[in-house]
């Protein structure tokens, strides 16, 4: 069996399968969000890690009951979190998320000097308050004792690595999430680093993603009741594990995934950059890279409207409801033009103080035109980081799906519409996990790229309406426009509330 651990943003989730790819096992375990602060978000390291071994254990007893031997463990990660920890490696305090965005004055004074421009050129991550690098700075500008006092600063999968292995140890991937990283030259780069304020020797020593260790530690051992000389491979980041686990490998086929946040991605041979640092160009595994940009603009936001707009329908039933009306409705919401931005945007903008607006709205609309200009919103905000790469990668006749939102007819629907291309729903619910248990063999080499979308069947194809193609680009040609008015009075009206 392979197994896949990842590592997200409010659960950890966990899978083992068959080298012909059929899932055999899997759990989850939920842990949650802190908001001590507004703009801060944070979580307890113990909490996660606690969680994310329960559900291991749960998967790899049910291996066991199978009579069937693990022959490796892959870790996906979700990006940009950064976890002080003193010298014995205990967490010297909670796990600042990518959803924080205290540090937003340190991006916005690198965004007016020039350093942003210079952070982008060399690690390929355009600078948001997300970045680790903005973090590391915000926090030694106000909070020095504790930046001085931690002994380094490392992911949660990082964390989990040196509990199972004793060392520090950052795949690439994850890595050149921070803003810290030469992606070129695949080691921290000195004047990154300087911008933070940090030295390489308070971070973890940078891998590849095909790493793999086979000495854990005995209370591991005895924990989970695995084999101490189990492969143990570091894998990539939850971004480039996703593409892996849909099947999006190839040179020309993207990846789209919609759940809390969202994420357009395609896998390159080498690095591309935007000369306006509008899309990120991280490393996905030993050799290649993943451009792309991700939004802030989907699940979180659509939960936030279904609640204003269906707050008698109990919250489970919320997102089938709003489906349901949304189908009502026809192209365009009437004219209605949602700007999604509830929690700021990043990609193509990357402003954390934008904020969301609804356009066009008269007497004549009803709550399901705005359900459905929102749900045409979320796949818009991507489209738009797909203008800004295309004529980079060039065209593509195929998008992969995953993420809980494309579990949608509606959604795949519009996202075939929209993007003029074929929507394919692979039978992977969870493409970060599996995309780490597929990595983790082909590290080992039980598996070969050659034999990675034989692993995968589709439940489910879209193709585009040519009617509707035309006339979504129509529609998205007018949200663009909505977008590029009213972005100097979203900036206004963000910095007015502040």
């Amino acid at each position: 069996m392979l197994v896949g651990v990842d590592l997200g943003t409010s659960s950890a989730k966990v899978l083992a399968c068959t080298l012909e790819g059929r899932i055999v096992a899997q759990a989850a375990a939920s842990y949650p969000l802190a908001t001590p602060r507004p703009e801060w978000v944070e979580q307890d390291a113990d909490t996660v890690y606690r969680a994310s071994m329960h559900a291991l254990a749960e998967v790899l007893a049910q291996v066991r009951l199978r009579g069937d031997d693990v022959a490796a463990i892959g870790f996906s990660s979700a990006m940009h979190g950064v976890l002080p920890v003193d010298a014995r490696g205990e967490p010297a305090g909670p796990l600042v998320t990518w959803m924080d965005r205290r540090s937003a004055p340190v991006a916005e004074r690198w965004r007016a000097d020039g350093t942003a421009d210079e952070v982008y050129r060399l690690t390929g991550a355009p600078v948001h308050p997300m970045l680790p690098s903005c973090k590391l700075r915000w926090l030694s500008e106000n909070d020095p004792v504790k930046f001085q006092s931690a002994a380094r600063f490392v992911s949660m999968k990082e964390l989990l690595i040196y509990r199972w292995t004793g060392e520090w140890l950052v795949d690439w991937g994850i890595a050149s999430a921070t803003g810290l990283f030469d992606m070129r030259k695949r080691d921290w780069s000195d004047r990154a680093l300087e911008f933070a304020g940090v030295e390489r020797a308070r971070l973890s020593q940078p891998v590849p993603p095909s790493t793999t260790r086979r000495n854990l530690r005995e209370p591991v051992v005895h924990a989970l009741g695995i084999e101490r000389n189990a492969a143990i491979v570091i894998a990539s980041s939850d971004g480039a594990l996703a593409n892996l686990g849909v099947g999006a490998i190839a040179t020309g086929e993207p990846a789209l995934t919609l759940g809390t946040s969202g994420a357009v991605r395609i896998v390159v041979e080498e690095p591309i950059l935007d000369e306006r640092g509008r899309t990120f160009c991280y490393c996905y595994d030993d050799l290649g890279y993943i451009v792309g940009g991700p939004t802030s603009s989907a699940g979180a936001v659509l939960n936030k409207i279904h609640e204003l707009l269906l707050p008698e329908v109990p919250v489970d039933e919320r997102f089938g409801r709003a489906v349901a009306l949304a189908e009502k409705v026809e192209p365009g919401a009437s004219g209605l033009t949602v700007l999604p931005f509830l929690s700021g945007e990043r990609a193509p903008y990357w402003r954390a103080e934008l904020r969301g607006a609804i356009v066009g709205l008269d007497l004549s609309h009803s709550r399901a035109d705005i359900v459905r200009a929102a749900f045409e919103s979320v796949i818009f905000a991507l489209a738009a980081v797909m203008d800004v790469l295309r004529p980079r990668v060039g065209s593509f006749q195929r998008m992969r799906l995953s993420g809980g939102l494309t579990h949608a007819p509606l959604v795949r629907q519009l996202v075939a519409d929209i993007f003029a291309c074929e929507a394919v729903l692979a039978d992977q619910e969870e493409a970060s996990a599996f995309g780490a248990a597929v990595m983790a063999g082909l590290a080992i080499g039980a598996l070969h790229n050659a034999s990675v979308n034989d692993l995968l069947h589709p439940v489910a194809v879209h193709e585009p309406d040519p009617a509707l193609v035309s006339r979504y680009q129509e529609i998205f040609g007018h949200y663009r426009q909505v977008v590029d008015t009213m972005l100097p009075v979203l900036d206004a009206g963000a910095l007015g509330a502040d």
